[in-house]
């Protein structure tokens, strides 16, 4: 079961991106070998999550990336992680006909009922004619409905829908807790196993060719995919980040990773042994339902 229903709201917020643009004849190409999705099978204005990973295996970063056009792909990450992924994918890029250009963009983030309708953008004056300059996407929180709205500096967004209501970077934390996603620095570290974030469905393929990576991902989803795993939780009380998750026979089974108050409850992610059933509470004596993220 989920710990929330779907966002019943309509909400705007403004979040900072890091944006990696690549464009070139083989750009598909070298992302295919790369990274976790499976880039050639993407059409134009598609967007899915794919990992981006160490050749051991490892999370370097977690990501959404976007086809805008035949040989163009916009990979955009949490704030701080950009230079990171950047740096990684061009260190095999050698003679790579393929040119990276890494930005900071604001994903206008749309969340809710009535979120069918995109916003009009007026896209900046500056820049070569052939970038891109935005990027509307359907959002991959799955308790939620809506899209995102990437918006290069200098441009102007505007028309959310009717009754938007605009909420403050912290309370769309929250809702991302309740509704959306585990996030790079937050809840997914780099060095973590793809496998114990809950996300590799979403964000790896498993019939496309090698990528970087790839073997570990496998090998561990072939042995139930991994100890632990990242699930939603919610608690009537209090309840804080880095606090201990036991069983109903007081026994330890994982910790949590982040936490909010909503709407009168604590909201967040937790990761927790994969056979957790039951029972559970937090170190503080707070009863904690936990709930698969998708």
């Amino acid at each position: 079961m989920n710990a929330l229903a779907s966002l019943d709201r309509l909400v705007v917020a403004a979040v900072p991106r890091d944006v990696l643009v690549v464009t070139g004849p083989e750009a598909e190409t070298y992302l295919q070998g790369q990274i976790s999705a499976d880039v050639e099978a993407m059409e134009i204005g598609q967007s899915t999550l794919s990992f981006l990973l160490e050749p051991r295996g490892r999370v370097e970063a977690l990501f959404v990336i976007s086809r805008v056009g035949p040989e163009t792909f916009v990979a955009d990450t949490d704030a701080g992680f950009g230079d990171a992924m950047t740096t990684s994918l061009e260190r095999f890029k050698l003679r790579t006909k393929a040119e990276f250009s890494l930005q900071q963009w604001t994903m206008h983030a749309v969340r809710g009922p009535a979120s069918a309708a995109e916003p009009t953008i007026a896209a900046a004056a500056t820049g070569p004619a052939d970038a891109p300059e935005h990027v509307v996407r359907p959002t991959h929180w799955p308790l939620a409905g809506g899209h995102d709205l990437l918006a290069s500096p200098g441009s102007t967004v505007d028309g959310f829908g009717d009754g938007a209501e605009h909420v403050s970077a912290g309370e769309f934390e929250a809702l991302r807790m309740a509704y959306g996603l585990p996030a790079m620095g937050t809840e997914i570290q780099p060095g973590d196993i793809p496998n114990e974030t809950g996300l590799v469905e979403q964000a790896a393929s498993f019939t496309k060719g090698c990528y970087r990576g790839q073997e570990l991902v496998e090998r561990i989803d072939s042995r139930a995919g991994g100890r632990r795993g990242i699930r939603r939780f919610r608690a009537g009380g209090s309840v804080t980040a880095g606090e201990e998750l036991r069983d109903a026979d007081g026994a330890g089974i994982g910790a949590v990773l982040s936490a909010a108050l909503l709407d009168g409850a604590t909201v967040g992610f937790a990761s927790v042994r994969r056979d957790t059933a039951g029972d559970v509470s937090s170190d503080g004596g707070q009863s904690v339902v936990l709930a698969e993220l998708f």
